[in-house]
């Protein structure tokens, strides 16, 4: 788990932080005008607003301190852009104080906010990409679905309630190839939801095999300890015909799967790229399952044709996950050529993360069809 510094610390101070500017902004209501002749309501309603808000944000992984933040950064900006029209005077302070409404305008916008990442988040869409390649496949051709970063909780995007949508959405690519990259579980994956999903992988079918490389949240538990441990995980996957790749390649008509173990999961500790393919490149389609998008050149130089990834949700809450996912990962989304024969791809995930809103990146299943070039 997290250091306690991480998860209890820290928040806190960023809680107190949000809490004291958003009382300064609240001061300058102008309704409060109206309680100047009563200090203790003038003072003491914005206090009390501010206290509803701390109360609603009192989780630091909650949906509450997103919205809360938000809030926070439309104020200050508005204070900046606010003091920048007032310099400037005249029309500009007139036409800025008509846009503020009084400091109501941050209100409207998180409101705007939460709707749309709301609806982001549960729009579950099928990406897809288009590839070829010199290396023989089987008939010429081959389709890969991925499944990445679900993280199941009836609070989050995806939950079993969801499993007919997924389900027909990953049957009508008709995949050969069904791979999971990681997070497909978490910490606060219920037994329920953990029975269900692992009982749609089982129904899933794909004529190449299934294959799932674990995640940092999967069995590394940071917040808490999980409703199921490794053995569990392991029995489930066996039971679903899904085999879990650690360190380790398959070699199935001509097509290789590679699954590296996680990065964070290790620490760092797992076999290189070369390790993993000390004979580098050959004339066998390598697809190279890694959770985090990282060592994309070294993947390239031990013979990956197609790096799949997953982990960093495209972002998810811009812009803190776009900031924080870009300085350790190479892709924070989307498809990028790697040196002159391959591709990686990183997925924006099938679910979210801790709750239902999304301002960044795309709640998807990525399907690559890969075409032989003769």
């Amino acid at each position: 788990m997290y250091h306690p510094f991480f998860q209890f610390f820290l928040p806190r101070v960023g809680q107190a932080a949000l809490a004291v500017v958003l009382y300064l902004n609240f001061l300058q209501m102008p309704p409060l005008e109206w309680l100047a002749p009563w200090p203790l309501l003038c003072y003491g309603l914005p206090l009390l607003l501010v206290a509803l808000l701390g109360w609603l944000a009192r989780d630091p992984l909650g949906l509450g301190i997103v919205l809360v933040g938000y809030l926070t950064a439309l104020y200050c900006a508005g204070n900046l852009a606010g003091f920048a029209a007032r310099l400037l005077g005249g029309p500009v302070w007139q036409l800025w104080r008509a846009l503020w409404l009084d400091g109501l305008t941050p209100w409207l916008l998180t409101a705007l906010i939460w709707w749309r990442g709301r609806h982001r988040a549960l729009h579950l869409c099928t990406t897809r990409y288009r590839l070829t390649t010199e290396k023989p496949l089987p008939g010429g051709k081959l389709t890969i679905v991925q499944v990445s970063d679900v993280h199941p909780n009836p609070a989050a995007a995806m939950h079993s309630g969801r499993i007919p949508e997924l389900r027909a959405k990953i049957e009508a690519c008709r995949p050969d190839l069904l791979v999971f990259t990681g997070d497909i579980f978490d910490e606060y994956t219920e037994p329920e939801e953990f029975a269900a999903f692992c009982a749609l992988f089982g129904q899933l079918q794909a004529p190449l095999g299934k294959y799932y490389v674990l995640g940092n949240h999967d069995l590394f538990h940071h917040w808490r300890e999980p409703s199921f441990d490794r053995a569990a995980l392991e029995q489930a996957m066996a039971k679903a015909g899904v085999r879990i790749l650690e360190d380790t390649g398959v070699l199935v008509q001509g097509v290789r799967i590679v699954g590296r173990k996680d990065y964070l999961y290790t620490g760092g500790r797992r076999f290189t790229a070369a390790e993993l393919q000390p004979e580098g490149p050959d004339g066998h389609y390598t697809v190279w399952l890694d959770h985090e998008p990282r060592d994309f050149k070294n993947a390239a130089a031990a013979g990956a044709d197609l790096i799949l990834s997953g982990h960093t949700h495209g972002g998810q809450v811009w812009p803190a996950g776009a900031v924080g996912m870009a300085a350790r990962n190479e892709r924070n989304y989307g498809k990028k050529r790697v040196g002159a024969r391959c591709t990686a791809i990183v997925s924006g995930g099938t679910g979210t993360w801790g709750y239902r809103l999304r301002t960044q990146g795309k709640t998807e299943i990525v399907c690559v069809e890969v075409e032989q070039s003769f």
